[in-house]
Parts: structure tokens; sequence; C-alpha cells
């Protein structure tokens, strides 16, 4: 590990907090976004930012975004499109549990400084979202979501502006949610189970997302938490919790070759026996990993490592 540090809450929004994403933009700021609550993770949850410039050694004290919203609000995704502008995926509850969330969006033209109105981005409740989506050569974005109505994957599609989304594929298998979506010789989805057995699947498309292989459960095991995944050394690796048990410690890292079956050594990168949960983790520029995480519902860990480390 080359950097840690910890990311804090507004000191007015809430003691807990939770379920991070994290931007590189393509000024170099690093970005991360997470939702802060009082004491329910259902009631009175809002957005805060941190930001940390190119060059800079530390991170800056976070800020609450969206202003006051009527609704709690939960799982931000963070992306950048080709024009520089950066988009907030979200979800508002208006309701008192997530297949009663709605997801919506925001935008920033100005790297966060400023934010749009909010828009509903989803005419039903219960679309979820937990990874960014990925950017096809078409020009489309595929947005890796999920029902919490029927605990499927679902995977949207959207044209710039990307304000509008639109089913692109359902996967049919249930009980496999919050997935993420890694370019690796085509694309590789890869997905967190929400029942036994308690094993990551993977699912791999070869054209573009357009069809999908039958998920594969593979050997890694998982508590029923949230999965992160990136593409370095021709390795993919994924982030999660190893182990089958009720506790989400600890945090590892386990990769394969692009193709391959066989999973190589298991690399804890927080032992710790507290929550350390839903990590979101992207390969950035000069080869650095770097990655956040809730640790203990308290505080964001941000993390960074050299790509050689996932060889």
């Amino acid at each position: 590990m080359i950097d840690a540090e910890f990311l804090h809450n507004p000191h007015d929004k809430g003691m807990f907090c939770h379920c991070p994403s994290i931007l590189e933009t393509l000024s170099g700021t690093l970005m991360a976004v997470w939702y802060v609550y009082p004491e329910d993770e259902y009631a009175g949850a809002t957005l805060a930012c941190a930001k940390k410039p190119k060059g800079q050694n530390t991170w800056s004290v976070s800020e609450s975004i969206l202003g006051t919203s009527k609704y709690s609000v939960g799982n931000p995704v963070l992306f950048q499109d080709p024009s520089g502008r950066i988009h907030l995926l979200y979800v508002a509850l208006k309701g008192s549990y997530w297949n009663d969330a709605y997801l919506q969006g925001v935008w920033s033209d100005d790297e966060g400084q400023t934010w749009s109105n909010p828009i509903q981005l989803w005419r039903n409740s219960g679309m979820m979202v937990r990874h960014p989506p990925v950017l096809l050569d078409s020009g489309l974005f595929l947005l890796p979501a999920y029902d919490e109505k029927t605990r499927q994957t679902v995977l949207l599609s959207s044209k710039s502006p990307y304000s509008k989304w639109q089913e692109a594929y359902r996967f049919e298998e249930p009980e496999l949610i919050q997935p993420a979506i890694v370019k690796e010789n085509g694309l590789t989805l890869v997905f967190r189970p929400s029942t036994d057995p308690r094993k990551i699947s993977l699912s791999h498309s070869s054209d573009q997302g357009k069809t999908w292989s039958q998920p594969e459960t593979t050997s890694l095991p998982n508590p029923l938490s949230g999965v992160s995944a990136f593409s370095a050394n021709n390795n993919l690796v994924v982030i999660y919790n190893h182990t089958e048990e009720h506790q989400r410690w600890p945090l590892s890292a386990s990769w394969k070759r692009n193709g391959s079956n066989s999973w190589g050594k298991v690399l804890h990168i927080e032992p710790v026996q507290l929550e350390v949960s839903y990590p979101s983790f992207i390969l950035g520029n000069n080869n650095l990993v770097h990655g956040v995480y809730t640790y203990n519902r308290r505080m964001i860990k941000y993390v960074k490592f050299g790509e050689d480390t996932f060889k």
C-alpha cells in the first residue's frame, strides 16, 4: 500500500456513513462521494463529497451536496463523460426501504464546484445502482444496475447527454445484485449474491453487452456484501469480503488472468475485525489503483496501491 487516509463526514450531517464511489477526473482530481446518515440508514441520509486535486497530498474536508432533500438518499455513483461533465447518480427513498427508491441524477460542468438540480432517471421504484457505467465503442454508456423488487441484475444504456436511460439487458437469474462491469477482452460483470450460495459470480460479453454468458459461480466467498472490480496487468481484480460468515471483514483482493478460471492468492487489504465493506476501486493514471470503502460505518477509508501489487 502506497497511501491511506480517512475521509470524514461533514460535521453536522450525522455520525454514520456508507457506500462510497470514487472517480479520477480527466484533470487528475480524485473525487469521492458517499452517503451520511444520523442513525437509520434509510432515513435522513444525504450525500457528502471530498476531493483530492492533482498534486495535493491530502483530501479536502468533505462537504454536503444536493442541499436539502425531502427524501433520504443513498448509493451514489460517479462517472465522467467524454465532454468532461461529471455525473452523480443516486437513489432517493420515497418510502422506508430500497424497493421504494427512485433513481435520480445530478451533473457538474465545473469539477463538482456546483451541481445541477436533480432529475429522475427511471420511472419505476426499486431500480438501484452501485458501480459506474462503461463507455462502449458506440458512444453509449452501459450502466450496471439491479431491480430491488425482482432481485435481478439489469443493464441500462444511454446516449449523450446521458440523462435518459433505457433497459438494454436483464438477467433472468434472481439473487445476483450490485454488479460491477469491467472492460477486459470484452466486458465482464461481477455479481454479489443476495442469498446462498455465498459466492461471487461472473458473466462475460464479447459483443459490447448485447448478449451475456450464463453467470458462473466462482470460488470466491462473499458474506452478502458489496464487491468491486477492475482490470490491471491483464488481470481481473475483485475486491470483496473474503468470508461466507455473517460479517463484513476482512476486505480482500483476488485476481486471475484474463480468460483464466484460476484465482491467485488472496491479499487481505484490511484485516481489522470491523465492518470494512462496499469497496469502490479504480485503476487510475500513472498505473495507480485508488480505492475507498466503508470503515466501521463511521468513516470512509481511502487507499492507494501500485498496479504491480496485483500481478
